[in-house]
């Protein structure tokens, strides 16, 4: 499954933030499509895929100390225009 992952943080984070980053390990079970940053500060967006639990934990715990993650299962729309229209 698909994840478009927005991670926010508070200014004062940036320095926690950057340290995060350079430590950064992807766990087996997770496979990065792409990642963005926002360059006026203060997001990270990342597409990921991940069909095992456990290593959407391992991938998003270490950073809950800080920054906010909102996270939000998604797929083409082409794919979606599919798969409703066998639906109908």
């Amino acid at each position: 499954m698909l994840y478009m992952e927005i991670s926010s943080w508070e200014p004062e984070n940036r320095d926690k933030i950057l340290e995060h980053f350079k430590e950064l390990k992807v766990p087996a079970g997770i496979s990065i499509v792409n990642q963005w940053v926002d360059l006026t500060g203060g997001r990270y967006f990342i597409l990921y895929e991940c069909d095992d639990a456990e290593a959407f934990a391992a991938f998003n715990l270490p950073w809950s100390d800080v920054c906010y993650i909102d996270c939000v299962p998604v797929m083409k729309s082409t794919d979606f225009i599919s798969v409703m229209s066998r639906k109908s």
